[in-house]
Formats: structure tokens, sequence, C-alpha cells
């Protein structure tokens, strides 16, 4: 074996699998402080997840919570704010692209927010099943 062959281990296990495939994983991180004053509340996030961000992905995703911090673009102070952060993993497409877009635009425009971040990256998956 070569010096570092076992690097290539996980990639070789991967594509000799079925299951394993290459997705695109975007993370969408939506702050939750409202210009002006105010917060997106716990039942404002789960009308906006369940109305908005289900309707795009029915198939699912993950969401969960984070502090960020960013500096405001108007004022130049750095901001910390609760942050709910949409983890999705998929194929990627034109449609996959306009949903991930519908999705950060109609937060933006309900709770009058400067910008949504998107993170993309191409990841490894696997769904692990109970073994029989």
């Amino acid at each position: 074996m070569k010096k570092n062959s076992h690097l290539m281990l996980p990639v070789f296990f991967c594509l000799s699998l079925a299951s394993c495939a290459t997705y695109q994983r975007t993370d969408l991180f939506f702050g939750r402080d409202i210009p002006d004053g105010g917060q997106v509340s716990e039942q404002q996030w789960k009308s906006f997840s369940d109305s908005v961000i289900s309707h795009f992905f029915p198939e699912g995703y993950t969401e969960w919570n984070a502090d960020g911090r960013w500096k405001d673009t108007k004022t130049k102070v750095t901001i910390t704010e609760p942050t709910k952060v949409a983890t999705f993993f998929g194929k990627p497409s034109k449609q996959r692209e306009a949903a991930l877009d519908s999705i950060a635009q109609l937060y933006i425009h309900r709770f009058r927010q400067q910008s949504v971040l998107r993170s993309d990256s191409k990841t490894n998956v696997q769904f692990i099943s109970k073994k029989q």
C-alpha cells in the first residue's frame, strides 16, 4: 500500500455502497431579532417552519438553535442574536435552488430581515439502517 492510501479507504467504501451518495448540504441561518424591536417567537418560527419550509421540503430537514454574531451593515455594530438554523441535504437542482431562495425571501419579508445566511457544501451521506 502507498503511504497515503488509507485516506482513500472512506471514499472507496462510500463508492462501493449503493446507499451512499454525494449530496449538497445547505444551511440557512435565520436571525430572530426583528428590526425596531421584538423577536421572532418560538410560535412564529414553528408556524413559518410548518407552513413554509415543510411545504418546500416535505421529505425533511433538520432545524436547530444557535447564537449568531454579525456586523450590522448600517450601524457597523456587532450584534449577537438568537438564530434558527435549518439544514437540508439533497442533490443539486434548479428546483432545490428555487425552493431554498424562496424560503429565505419569505423569511426576510415576513420578519423584516436584512438577510438570511446560506452556506453550501458537498458532502457524502449514507443512511444507516438497522441490521437484520
